[in-house]
This record gives C-alpha cells, structure tokens and sequence, in this order.
C-alpha cells in the first residue's frame, strides 16, 4: 500500500502556501467553474453521492448537512472552518494551515456558494501562530487577486472569509463553544437542538466542517464522486484520511492512506512500529480522548467502525506507546490535560476531571487502595452524562486504561490480580 495524497497534495512543494504555486497546481480552477457554471444544488448533490464525511471526528454526511444549511430560510447563512486542533496527538489541519492555506480556502468558497452564504469564518487555534500568519496572507492575496469579494472569481456572488484567532481553550473544538467564541462569549458550549445547520454563528444557519473536509471539496468536483469513493476501504468508507503517528515509534509524521486502513498498516508498514528491541503495548487511534487499544487489537480498522473497541477514531491522531510506557503515567498525563482545558459549565466534567487526576496520582505515589479502582469506573459512568463531547470522552483514556491494562493498576494498590480459569 502507498500514501494517496488528495488532501496532502501540495505539501512538500516549493512555495506551497503561495497563491503562485497554489495555481500553478491547478488551484481555484474548480472554485471557478463551481461558482460560474454548476447550480449550488447541483454541488451538494455531488458531495451526498461522493459520500464524504467530516472528517473532525463525527463523521456526519458533508452532503446532507449542507442540504439542511441551505433549505433553511433564516438569513444570512454563513460557513466556517473549524481549525481548532488542540488535542495532544492531532496536527494533520497544522500542515494544511501552514504549508497548504489556499487548499482549504478554495473548498469554503465553494461551500459558501453551495450553502447560500456570503460570508465565513475562519478559527484558529491561537498557539499556531505561523499557521495564522500564512492563512491571512493566503485571505491578502484572494482579495487581491479577486478569488474573494463581491464579484469572487468574476461570478457576481460575493464571498467574504474571515479569519480568527482562538484563545488557547481546548473547549472551542466543540462547534457550538466556537461559535460562542467567535461572537465574543465565553467558549461554553451550547444546548442542542438546535443544531447548527439551523442555528449556528449569531444564530443563523452555519455549515462547519474542519480544514480536512473542506480540502476535499475541490478534488471532488474535478474527479468525481465514483473516483472519491473508491479510494477508501470497504462500502462505508469513501476517500482517503490523514493520519497523524506519535509516541514510541520509528517513524512519526502526516500519513495520508485511504479510510479504513488497519491500525497495524498504519503503525508497522507506515509506521516502522516500536523502536528496534520493544515490544508494542497499546495505541490510542485518536488523540488523547481515544480510549486505548492493545496490541491484539491491531486489526481494527481506522474508521468510524473503531467504536466496537470502545474507542473512537477521532481526527485520527494515532499514539503508540511500547513496553517501556507505564499506562498508569499515560492515562494521568491525558487526565492532567482535560482537568486543565474542563470550561466548569457542568458539574460531572468540572468535578470528574479533577477527580480523576487526584486518584492517579494517589496510586503513583504508592498511597492507592483498591476501592480506587471502582471510584475511577464510577466517576467515568457520571462523566458520560457531562454537557458537551469533552466531558463525555475525557474520563475514556483513563477508564480504558483500567480496563484493558487493569494489572498495571492493581500493582499500584496492592490488589492480586484474579487466577486464570
């Protein structure tokens, strides 16, 4: 198996984040011909039969949430791309920012026009400042070159794309705590229904998709929709994904494969696995919330079917962790992180989290006992019911931990682990 590269196309070339080399590789010839000779109906029809999905984690139809954005009557409509990536594990959308800026904002122009929209917005992670300085420069020279505007791509539909800057809180990730954001709240997260196809940025109907989705717009159209879906693995996985390699591993980096690769393909073939001499212990397939998986588990495929193993793929930020890595440490360094980005909008995340971390460290420092064990399950059944996704998945690297590598823990608390049989 080789790397497809779809999304990561571009990367590696001279210049890539110019305008220049963006054209020069053919870029906005498809934004073009979208916003001057193809209906907007006719554009969200493609993306439904290509079958592409978000690729942020939720895997929600890109087609269909598109087709609710534009049916809504509420206007204005507006689209945005979702380039907060803050988890530890995850910085496949930081490339694209940096190296590939032109790439995502030809799949938003498109959008907008698809959706009814004439403006959108861009938010960033504010850590990635070269990221933010790039996009703004690509936005400079769409103005100037007249790709963005009233008259965008000499169509006579205006498209305005906004950039803006995240704070540092992890929290914004989730859709609705961005949109709080971006309208100067505080980044809660938001009730739902309604949902943002209907009631997204100041109200109003919003398509928001993540940088990675929206670099998969353009070659869609030039390829067509039978060309995306054969590219990835099995009926229900269409194109390709990146997938992001860390931890203990020959080999780290972007690895752009088709969807539903196995995490082994990924780790061994790509990967190079475990450094010469060890043994692999466990992975997690997608970031710091991703549950953790053992080394008989390297069957599973990395996609939405992930979720059989009690895991989830999220944007696809696959660590590695071999023989030397105490799962313990690494399920308190995933707890420390999620008790330091918890917003304290509800009580079973504000208080779980910390919990969590006040245990662990407990059995670190030789003080554990065994009703500990049954606390953490406890503590991670009132997390699932928390507001939003951070809560509802932050107890999951730890109760994971516990529950596939449970002897690491009871050697912390002095509990004999039960005879075989």
């Amino acid at each position: 198996m080789e790397e497809i590269r779809v999304v990561n196309r571009n990367l590696g070339k001279p210049d890539s984040h110019t305008l220049a080399s963006f054209q020069a590789s053919g870029g906005y010839v498809q934004a073009r011909r979208a916003l001057n000779e193809m209906e907007p109906t006719g554009i969200i029809a493609l993306m439904e039969e290509s079958e592409l999905k978000g690729r942020g984690g939720a895997f929600f139809p890109t087609g269909l949430k598109w087709k609710f954005v534009r049916a809504d009557p509420n206007l204005p409509r507006y689209v945005v791309a979702n380039g907060d990536e803050s988890e530890p594990g995850t910085y496949c959308n930081r490339a694209i920012l940096e190296e590939d800026p032109h790439n995502f904002i030809e799949g938003m122009i498109i959008a907008a026009y698809a959706v009814g929209a004439h403006t959108g917005y861009i938010y960033i992670r504010g850590e990635y400042g070269l990221a933010i300085e790039r996009v703004q420069a690509a936005l400079d020279e769409c103005f100037a070159a007249g790709i963005l505007g009233e008259d965008a791509l000499g169509s006579g539909y205006g498209v305005n794309l906004i950039l803006r800057r995240g704070a540092g809180a992890y929290i914004c990730g989730e859709e609705t705590a961005l949109f709080n954001s971006l309208e100067g709240k505080r980044g809660n997260p938001r009730f739902k229904p309604p949902f943002p196809t209907n009631s997204g940025v100041w109200s109003k109907p919003t398509a928001i998709n993540n940088i990675e989705t929206f670099c998969n717009i353009a070659p869609i159209l030039e390829n067509g929709a039978q060309w995306f879906k054969d590219l990835g693995i099995g009926d229900e996985n269409a194109g390709t994904k990146v997938y992001c390699l860390s931890g203990t591993i020959q080999r780290t980096g972007l690895f752009e494969l088709p969807l539903g690769v196995t995490a082994r393909e990924l780790i061994y073939d790509f990967g190079g696995g475990p450094p010469e001499g060890r043994e692999l212990k466990g992975f997690k397939p997608g970031g710091a919330s991703a549950g953790v998986l053992t080394a008989d588990e390297l069957d599973a495929r990395m996609d939405a079917s992930i979720g059989q193993y009690d895991t989830i793929l999220g944007t696809g930020g696959c660590i590695v962790m071999d023989e030397t890595v105490s799962m313990v440490d690494a399920a308190l360094r995933d707890a420390l992180f999620f008790e330091e980005e918890s917003c304290g909008f509800c009580i079973p995340c504000r208080e779980g989290t910390p919990n969590l971390v006040q245990i662990l460290e407990k059995m670190l420092e030789g003080e554990g006992e065994p009703a500990d064990l049954e606390l953490l399950e406890e503590i991670g059944e009132s997390m699932a019911s928390s507001f939003c996704g951070l809560g509802q998945f932050a107890y999951r690297p730890v109760v994971g931990a516990l529950r596939k590598f449970r002897s690491e823990f009871e050697d912390l608390v002095n509990v004999e682990a039960p005879l075989a049989g």
